[in-house]
């Protein structure tokens, strides 16, 4: 028996594979890449693939069958966002697991030099940031400014990841480009 829901989805037509992830529409997913979509199609607005979308959206469903068909992981969005990038944004922690066990770079800098770390702690999205720290991620690494993950939890009132970034290591004496300690950072 077909729940409301799923029958709406099966009568959907998507006009890109992004809206089809978005939606959390795996088989429209698989239909359309099936057909000749490209599974590493580049959207004109965000410059999102469907990797993208999907940790942007926390389509878990579509992230793994995206990655089990050869997604790029290393692509680049706008502001050089990777796929881990925005689900340290978005605190789509399901996501950003599934990314790191198929070797997401943890590593990997946007246009700011920022890592994921350095955006979760910005957003306050501190189960998604203990999930980079345990996966082995430098709490102490630098953006453009020498901002760090901490400078970030401090300048945005991030408390919860402010204290997670102190119990695993976090320096809260070190000092950005402009003399600034994380209490003191903007």
């Amino acid at each position: 028996m077909m729940t409301p829901l799923e029958a709406v989805k099966k009568q959907q037509k998507y006009t890109s594979v992004h809206e089809a992830v978005k939606a959390g529409d795996v088989e429209q997913l698989a239909s359309m890449i099936k057909r000749g979509a490209s599974i590493d199609e580049v959207d004109l607005v965000h410059e999102f693939t469907p990797l993208h979308c999907a940790a942007h959206s926390g389509s878990l469903e579509c992230l793994h069958w995206l990655l089990w068909h050869g997604a790029d992981i290393t692509q680049v969005a706008v502001r050089g966002w990777t796929a881990a990038h925005l689900a340290a944004i978005r605190g789509q922690d399901a996501c950003m697991q599934a990314l790191i066990s198929n070797g997401a770079n943890l590593e990997a800098r946007d246009d700011r030099r920022c890592t994921p770390a350095h955006l979760a702690a910005a957003h306050g999205q501190s189960y998604t940031l203990q999930t980079i720290l345990q996966s082995g991620a430098n709490a102490n690494v630098s953006d453009r400014n020498d901002w760090k993950p901490v400078h970030y939890a401090a300048f945005h009132g991030r408390l919860g990841c402010l204290q997670l970034l102190v119990r695993w290591g976090a320096c809260i004496d070190d000092v950005d480009n402009n003399g600034n300690l994380p209490g003191m950072s903007g």
